[in-house]
């Protein structure tokens, strides 16, 4: 395994449920009390999972999809959970861009708390921005991906810009993702269409850092990860010039995954504080729908997008997505929360959206008649 093939067959299995092991990280610390996870009535899919051409088990598609791990809760109880590969309970999962919906709730929790403001600019309070494609770009407009920097994230595409900004994560590329944004100079468009990059992101992340003076491992840890009683410290990947990662890095355990979509539920339906409340209203109002359906969403018609958040308007399901197959799916008013690992072969998701929609509602239509 080399720092080029990690994210590859045959090591991206064990490389995903292991980043700790060979990349730099830090700690995002658990306070007790720890939230338990009582066992339910076990989840029994139909024998097959509609799909579309005739039906599958849930073994095929877990197979098929190259899931790591799976878990469904059901008004906070486990009632389905599996492991594959070299992950385990135990197993700290790289969540690559669910970390964006972390960040994103951290950063909406203190705009609901009135610490920070949506309007805030980016190199007003992170100079090292001046001069960037990101300088003029406020917080709302980076958090939502509508400041209009041209970026290509087409990871289909072995020449696309994200190659060569990655390496600043975990690769060749020096001074880290401060280095690879100062590169950027395309001019800012607020108020663009929805358009996802992952360096809007770090850029967000660095304005944060600098609005509120506590890097990203500590503010999670008391804004997040003690609030929702996780079970296990979390690790965050550094990038090459040491700061965590704001678009990607996060690793946890599945279990800890899932209270976080509890959690975020819980305050969608009205249960919690004040903040939590305000924060999970946000997400779950979404950004612009009319700009997302103006950017190049043709597969999730009808979502929008807030704070790494995706929103499925249609179904009223919030999501969290990243590449390889992590995905983070939270039913509030159905209670269901269904947290997933993967190391598929393909980066994008869009590769398998239509298999888990149809597995994700078939495992809420069962839950729903109890």
């Amino acid at each position: 395994m080399t720092a080029e093939n990690w994210r590859r067959h045959p090591h991206a299995p064990w490389a995903f449920a292991n980043p700790a092991a060979f990349l730099p990280t830090a700690a995002v610390r658990k306070v007790a009390p720890v939230r338990p996870l009582p066992a339910g009535e076990p989840l029994l899919l139909p024998a097959g999972v509609p799909m579309e051409r005739g039906v599958a088990s849930l073994a095929h598609v877990l197979r098929e999809t190259h899931a790591d791990g799976l878990i469904v809760l059901h008004r906070g109880a486990v009632v389905y959970e599996h492991y594959a590969a070299a992950t385990s309970a135990s197993s700290r999962h790289h969540c690559f861009s669910i970390t964006k919906a972390v960040f994103g709730l951290a950063a909406e929790l203190l705009l609901a708390e009135g610490a920070l403001s949506p309007d805030l600019r980016a190199a007003d309070v992170a100079p090292e921005l001046a001069g960037s494609a990101f300088a003029d770009a406020t917080l709302r407009s980076l958090l939502d991906m509508r400041d209009g920097v041209a970026f290509d994230e087409d990871y289909g595409n072995p020449g696309a810009a994200i190659h060569l900004y990655s390496r600043h994560f975990w690769g060749s590329g020096e001074g880290g993702v401060l280095a690879a944004l100062r590169d950027l100079k395309a001019p800012t468009n607020a108020g663009a269409p929805f358009l996802y990059r992952t360096p809007a992101f770090d850029a967000a992340g660095l304005a944060l850092e600098r609005a509120t003076g506590a890097p990203l491992p500590d503010l999670v840890s008391r804004l997040i990860w003690r609030r929702i009683g996780a079970a296990n410290p979390a690790r965050w990947v550094e990038d090459t010039g040491g700061r965590a990662i704001a678009a990607t890095g996060f690793a946890c355990t599945l279990r800890d995954l899932a209270r976080l979509g509890d959690a975020v539920g819980a305050a969608v339906r009205g249960e919690g504080d004040p903040a939590w409340l305000r924060a999970g209203r946000a997400l779950m109002d979404g950004g612009c729908r009319d700009a997302f359906a103006r950017g190049a969403n043709a597969t999730r018609p009808g979502w929008s997008y807030r704070a790494g958040w995706w929103v499925d308007h249609p179904t009223g399901a919030l999501n969290a997505l990243g590449v390889f197959g992590q995905r983070l799916h939270v039913a509030s008013e159905e209670e269901v929360v269904i947290a997933r690992f993967g190391s598929h072969p393909v980066a994008s998701n869009q590769a398998t959206d239509a298999v888990h929609a149809r597995l994700f509602a078939a495992i809420r239509d069962e839950l729903r008649g109890r």
